[in-house]
């Protein structure tokens, strides 16, 4: 893929990006190479300046943004900015970064049958993600499938394929899409429906079988004849793959297999199976290694040439072309080198047909003692701590029962413990925040006590800071109702004695055991919201914060059923729901994720994004971005 130079005379900055380069365009738009001032890399959709004064067309346009932003399902680009308003209208999604699969083909050869069979499963939840929000891809094409390190991504949907032509006029380029692989409908000139979108699926599946599209001609005219009126010759085609491909590619629309009915006959595919030859995987390792290498290097010497004609990283053996008249730079430093040659490699892998969305896979370390506690704590069985702790300890005066296996706990719930008695309920917590608890003065085992009581509503709450930080977490232990917080101190003073936690079975499933701050990596965030701080903090075992241009909250809780709204919710791709909750400040998203019912209650996961500014459109910007790391989360959690 290569990146041409902007015309001189053309505007270097849209929006809040400055524009590197041209990376295509079409009938409708052109795609560019856009970089903010975090940053982070986008790919930039613009219209073409003479549709513009076309009739009602920015009205059509601005339902077909609004439509895009709902389009972030797990195998397409998230958007993360756009603007309706200006004179000429643009749309920037996150890079997706992979190699794309007519380079792959060409380069590597036919994919063989288990990687079609996962590129038909990718490539079919995308479409469901489009079709869902009223929109039809119709340039489906090798060119605009990536194959990234865990799937492939559909990119240039959107804004130059409008659901309905503007001007009720058929261009070619814009109406038809790409001859190879259009519909019989789109060569014919008729209406478009998500129909059209699996005969481009399954020609283009065909091309990926065998390295040649089924009805590619030596002219335009010959291939739409084939289109129209031709067979595939299904020879090269291998046979557990015919049965899969040959409906979707039904002259007649109503033929054709929906996207569900589509993946129904895929069925379940491999789990843990790399899904692209070797040599695909180790180009794209090749090239995500020589960019960890640069990252890692601070002090990496950037050069770019006089000459204005070429630039390199040394040491990676990569090289990008310069706009002319581009100055010369040579940076040993932290901050430019680090950025400089962050762009010069980016670019180059877009000039090599190589990387367009960054995976760099990171976590919280855990090597730290304050890290090694909240591991314990993580992965503690609350209910056999509770009670190893307890037995023989209850106090005398307690209306619990000293029988301590007598107690009803609840055995659902591995990562917190309640137990009921007369009416009256215990909770311990491990690894809970204690931000709301003081001081009492006492001790235990040299941790000081922290208190919070309310005896006539809420009961009593005690808790030791073990976090070794003041970062505030540690063995929360609650009693409601309680006449006497005697017995809430006597289990956190017996949980705080006993030097090991019993661990949870092994087979457990649980969002107890999920780190939140390994589930997102700076680099993924960076993506999705710009720069975030050099390392997370954890507020509890269960929550994590990421600060920077935007704030990120990701917290696993524990609730009733009733406690969970589940009006309009929103489909993330592969069924999975997330439930969004209006908040009254713009700049604020909040989404949950019910991951599975404990007992009388639910495990979910809460995702909470505040960003800077005002404005109409920032709070669909936010949720838009909120989608896309969720979408992200769910993958990394425990799978059901």
């Amino acid at each position: 893929m290569m990146v041409k130079q902007l015309d001189p005379a053309e505007p270097s900055v849209i929006g809040r990006y400055h524009i590197l380069g041209v990376l295509g365009s079409g009938g409708m738009g052109r795609v560019l190479l856009g970089i903010g001032p975090d940053g982070r890399f986008v790919a930039i959709k613009q219209i073409h300046q003479h549709l513009l004064g076309e009739h009602e067309y920015r009205a059509r346009f601005r339902r077909e943004v609004n439509a895009s932003t709902r389009v972030s399902g797990a195998f397409t680009a998230p958007v993360v900015d756009f603007d309706v308003d200006g004179g000429n209208p643009w749309l920037a999604s996150v890079f997706v970064v992979g190699l794309p699969l007519d380079k792959v083909v060409a380069e590597y050869g036919p994919l063989p049958p288990p990687a079609v069979k996962a590129l038909a499963a990718g490539l079919a939840v995308a479409l469901q993600d489009i079709h869902r929000v009223g929109l039809v891809h119709r340039d489906l094409k090798p060119a605009n499938v990536i194959l990234t390190i865990d799937g492939p991504r559909v990119i240039d949907f959107g804004i130059a394929q409008l659901h309905e032509n503007p001007s009720g006029l058929t261009e070619t380029g814009s109406a038809l899409g790409s001859p190879a692989y259009m519909s019989p409908e789109q060569a014919s000139a008729e209406p478009i429906t998500p129909a059209s979108d699996i005969f481009s699926l399954g020609a283009l599946l065909v091309m990926a079988a065998t390295g040649k599209s089924p009805f590619a001609a030596a002219s335009m005219a010959y291939t739409l004849f084939n289109i129209v009126h031709s067979e595939p010759d299904w020879e090269q085609v291998a046979p557990e793959l015919r049965h899969l491909i040959a409906p979707c590619l039904a002259k007649k629309p109503q033929l054709r297999p929906t996207t569900a009915q589509l993946l129904d006959q895929i069925g379940w595919l491999p789990e843990g199976a790399a899904p692209w030859p070797g040599p695909v995987h180790a180009e794209i390792q090749r090239q995500l290694a020589g960019l960890t290498a640069l990252t890692a290097n601070p002090d990496a010497t950037v050069m770019v040439s006089g000459r204005g004609h070429e630039a390199a990283v040394r040491g990676t053996g990569f090289a990008v072309a310069e706009r002319p008249g581009s100055s010369k730079v040579v940076s040993r430093g932290r901050t430019v080198a680090r950025r400089v040659g962050l762009a010069a490699l980016l670019v180059l892998l877009l000039v090599a047909g190589g990387i367009t969305w960054i995976r760099l896979s990171g976590s919280a370390t855990e090597t730290s003692p304050a890290a090694a506690t909240l591991a314990r704590l993580r992965n503690a069985d609350a209910c056999a701590w509770l009670q190893e702790s307890m037995r023989g300890s209850v106090p005398p005066d307690s209306s619990w029962p000293s029988d301590v296996s007598t107690w009803k706990t609840d055995t659902y719930l591995s990562w917190e413990c309640s137990a009921t008695s007369g009416g009256q309920s215990l909770t311990v917590k491990p690894g809970d925040n204690l931000s709301l608890l003081n001081g009492t003065g006492r001790s235990v085992d040299g941790l000081p006590i922290l208190a919070s009581d309310d005896t006539s509503s809420f009961g009593c709450q005690r808790g030791v800071d073990l976090s070794g930080s003041n970062q505030k977490w540690g063995i929360v232990v609650r009693l409601n109702k309680a006449a006497s917080c005697d017995l809430a101190e006597t289990v956190l003073t017996r949980l705080v004695a006993t030097r090991s936690s019993p661990p949870q079975r092994a087979d457990a499933v649980s969002l107890g055991r999920v780190d939140t701050c390994g589930v997102l990596s700076n680099e993924r965030l960076n993506a999705f919201v710009g720069p975030v701080s050099a390392a997370p903090s954890y507020i509890s075992a269960h929550e994590c914060h990421w600060q920077g241009t935007s704030e990120v909250r990701l917290q696993l809780n524990l609730v009733k059923p009733y406690e969970i709204d589940t009006a309009s919710p929103i489909d993330l791709g592969n069924g999975t729901m997330v439930i969004p909750h209006n908040h009254v400040v713009d700049s604020i998203c909040v989404l949950e994720y019910p991951y599975r019912p404990a007992g009388d209650k639910t495990e979910v996961v809460e995702l909470e994004l505040h960003g800077d500014g005002e404005g109409g459109d920032l709070y669909q910007k936010q949720c838009t971005a909120a989608r896309s790391i969720m979408q992200e989360v769910v993958s990394k959690l425990p799978k059901r």
